[in-house]
């Protein structure tokens, strides 16, 4: 049963990148319902997510009227990855975006891109038993002996979605240095989640780090072996905003809409029926599929992480993925002051 379940998750994610909506700078909307509704103008706010459960802030306090409470209407548009969305935010074309980060985040930000980065998102809880994400190496690999720890994958091919520059490298990196290793030790294979069990199987890369549910594809069928999870409190994905809509009247209460929702969420709380429910329809799952897949953690006020930021920035800096050679100063892209003021 939970195979059937995971299989249809794998289904349903792959149709993630499918429509998506967008809205004009500027546009206000009736809220047309109920008394406390009727006739009130919302301001809208263009958010630019991947839909992926991981962003499951944002789509509760939508559903559940956070952000109507707060005066606003969202329009959401899917984007591919932050890189892409990042010059749109500091264009002005979307206001927010909720994204993996990447080393292409922090290029854009020291070329003079005008974004903030202003909250976490999805946060490990160091499960081991049951994780969001895992490290999988090759099972025949691992039964021949040739790998016992993740220190035998020196000079091996390691899959990673979005190659050096993406967070999954990033989460790599904190495995390898455990071991003494660096990111320069391994060959970096850019795979698609979904595409990695089968490179195990078929020989192409000797480990992965892999999220679920094609993780859990691989290690239930006998493909891979889990050899590690992120860290508790690992986190590389979070919220941007762009310059404008930083230093506008509506980023704290956008910002005090995504708290309330992470409150909502905390513990086992996020499995509830409700959110199963509103995550599941955000991301274009049943609910049944969203509860077959680990979720992560949110911290309760989403504060933004400088540590983890700087660790992503020096592993991309070390795997030439970032040109410059300089760290950026933490006060030019990273603000903490919406979490702290957050009601």
């Amino acid at each position: 049963m939970r195979r059937t379940r995971i299989l249809a998750s794998v289904a349903a994610l792959a149709a993630l990148l499918a429509a998506c909506s967008s809205g004009t700078a500027g546009e206000s909307r009736s809220t047309g319902g109920g008394e406390d509704g009727a006739g009130e103008e919302l301001a809208t706010v263009r958010v630019g997510h991947v839909q992926l459960p991981i962003f499951a802030p944002l789509y509760v306090a939508d559903a559940r009227g956070y952000f109507a409470d707060e005066g606003i209407a969202i329009e959401l548009e899917t984007v591919k990855s932050g890189q892409d969305a990042v010059p749109l935010a500091s264009a002005g074309q979307l206001d927010v975006v909720a994204a993996g980060f990447s080393a292409g985040m922090f290029s854009a930000i020291e070329t003079g891109l005008d974004v903030k980065v202003v909250a976490s998102m999805g946060v490990s809880d160091g499960n081991t038993e049951s994780s969001p994400t895992d490290l999988v190496v090759s099972s025949s690999l691992v039964d021949s002996g040739e790998i016992t720890s993740v220190a035998d994958l020196e000079g091996r091919n390691v899959g990673a979605a979005g190659g050096p520059g993406a967070t999954g490298a990033y989460l790599l990196a904190l495995a390898l240095e455990e071991e003494g290793l660096t990111i320069n030790d391994v060959t970096i294979v850019n795979l698609a989640n979904p595409d990695m069990p089968t490179a195990l199987a078929n020989g192409s890369i000797d480990a992965g780090l892999i999220s679920a549910p094609f993780s859990t594809l691989a290690i239930e069928d006998g493909t891979g072996v889990s050899f590690g999870v992120p860290p508790k409190g690992t986190s590389g994905t979070g919220v941007i905003y762009g310059g404008q809509f930083a230093e506008s009247d509506l980023a704290q209460p956008f910002f005090n809409a995504l708290a309330r929702a992470a409150k909502d969420l905390q513990g086992e709380d996020r499995y509830s029926e409700e959110n199963l429910e509103i995550i599941g329809a955000a991301t274009g799952q049943t609910a049944e599929e969203v509860a077959s897949v680990p979720l992560y953690t949110w911290l309760p006020d989403l504060a933004p992480l400088p540590d983890q930021l700087a660790a992503m920035e020096r592993v991309w800096m070390q795997a030439g993925a970032i040109e410059y050679s300089d760290p950026l100063p933490q006060d030019a892209y990273i603000d903490s002051s919406f979490a702290e003021n957050a009601e």
